[in-house]
C-alpha cells in the first residue's frame, strides 16, 4: 500500500492500520499524520486510541521489569503499605545501611512542604539518611519534632532532627531528656515543663514521620547502649515480642506488649504512633524481617524503606502466614 496515496474515504480498518503505521513505525506526529491524510488531530488521536483497544499495536517490552520495583510491587500486594522502597543489597550490612540511608533521605527531600510537621525517631539507621540530606531551592516553613527523648540521657545537638532542622532553616520542637527516666514520679515532674508539654503535643500532630525498628536479640541498640538489660528484653521476647518502634513493644500482629516501665518513657504513646497519617518505618537486614513483619501487619507503616533481600524475606514470611489462615 502506498500511503501518500491512501485517503480517508477508505476502509476504515485500513485507515486506523495506516495511521497506527505512520506513528510508531515513521514516527509522525499527531499533527503531521493529520495533514498527509486529511484528517482532525482529534480524530487522529481515537484512531490511535482504536488501534490500541482493537489490538492492532500491540507492545512488548523485551527486559524484564526490575527487581526492585517487582518486590515493591508484590509487599503492597500483601499489605496496607502504600509505598515501599527498596535498594539493592550491597556487600556488607554496613554498605546496605548506606545505600538504604541515602533512599530515606531523597524521600524526605521529596515529601517537604510547607506546613509540615515532620516527625524525626531516634535510630541508627534514621540517623544514615544525614549524609545524604541536600539544601532545596525553595523556602520552607515547617516544623521538626524529636518523637522521644534522647538515648543516653543527655542533650546531643548533632541528632538527626537537629540537623534536618538546621539545614532548612526549620522550627525545632526536641525533647532534651532521657527516653526513659528513672521511675514515673520523675516523668511526672518532666511533663510539669511547659517546653516538654509543647514537643510532645506537635509531635502528636505529625503528618510524616520517620522511625527504625528494633529487634529483640541481645545485640540490639537497647541492650549496648546500656538502656535496659537483656534479661528485660528476653522476657518482653517470650511474651511474644517481635518488635519495637519508640520504646513501645509488640507482637507479630503489631499489637501493643505492655512493659514495666510503661510509665518510665518519654515519647510518642502507642496511639498517637498509630494515628501518624504517613509513617515511614526504615529498616534493612534478615534480622528485622520479624520486626518489619508486625510492623506491616498491625498497620503501623504506611511506608517501608528496605534492602532487596530483607523484602524477599519478608514476602516470603507475609505470604506464608497468608496461605496458613486460608488453610485454617
Amino acid at each position: 500500500m502506498h500511503l501518500e496515496s491512501f485517503r480517508p474515504s477508505q476502509d476504515q480498518d485500513s485507515l486506523v492500520t495506516v495511521v497506527a503505521w505512520l506513528y510508531y513505525q515513521e514516527d509522525l506526529t499527531h499533527d503531521q499524520i493529520a495533514k498527509r491524510l486529511g484528517l482532525s488531530r482529534v480524530k487522529v488521536t481515537r484512531l490511535l486510541q482504536k488501534a490500541r483497544k482493537e489490538g492492532v499495536i500491540q507492545f512488548t517490552i523485551t527486559r524484564p521489569l526490575p527487581e526492585e520495583f517487582e518486590l515493591q510491587k508484590r509487599l503492597c500486594e500483601l499489605s496496607h503499605l502504600k509505598e515501599a522502597i527498596i535498594v539493592q543489597t550491597r556487600r556488607s550490612l554496613e554498605e546496605t545501611m548506606e545505600a538504604v540511608g541515602k533512599a530515606s533521605a531523597e524521600h524526605l527531600i521529596r515529601n517537604l512542604r510547607n506546613g509540615l510537621r515532620l516527625g524525626m525517631g531516634w535510630s541508627t539507621t534514621v540517623s544514615r539518611m544525614a549524609h545524604y540530606l541536600k539544601p532545596v531551592k525553595k523556602n520552607l516553613s515547617f516544623t521538626v519534632c524529636d518523637l522521644a527523648g534522647t538515648m543516653l540521657g543527655q542533650t546531643n545537638p548533632y541528632t538527626i532532627s537537629w540537623l534536618v532542622a538546621q539545614l532548612y532553616n526549620a522550627k525545632l520542637e526536641t525533647l532534651p531528656v532521657p527516653v526513659l527516666v528513672e521511675s514515673e514520679d520523675t516523668r511526672n515532674v518532666l511533663f510539669q515543663e511547659p517546653r516538654i508539654v509543647q514537643a510532645m503535643n506537635e509531635a502528636q500532630k505529625c503528618d510524616l514521620a520517620y522511625v527504625g525498628l528494633g529487634h529483640l536479640e541481645p545485640d540490639t541498640t537497647l541492650v549496648r547502649v546500656g538502656l535496659l538489660p537483656w534479661e528485660e528484653i528476653e522476657k518482653l521476647k517470650n511474651k511474644g515480642a517481635v518488635g519495637e518502634i519508640l520504646m513501645r513493644y509488640y507482637d507479630e500482629n503489631g499489637e501493643n506488649i505492655p512493659t514495666p516501665w510503661e510509665k518510665q518513657i518519654i515519647s510518642l504513646g502507642w496511639d498517637h504512633i498509630h494515628k501518624i497519617p504517613s509513617l515511614v518505618v526504615i529498616a534493612a537486614g534478615l534480622h528485622k524481617v520479624q520486626a518489619i513483619c508486625g510492623a506491616i501487619r498491625g498497620n503501623l507503616c504506611r511506608c517501608l524503606i528496605t534492602d532487596t533481600e530483607t523484602a524477599k524475606a519478608i514476602i516470603v514470611h507475609l505470604e506464608s502466614t497468608r496461605n496458613l489462615s486460608a488453610n485454617r
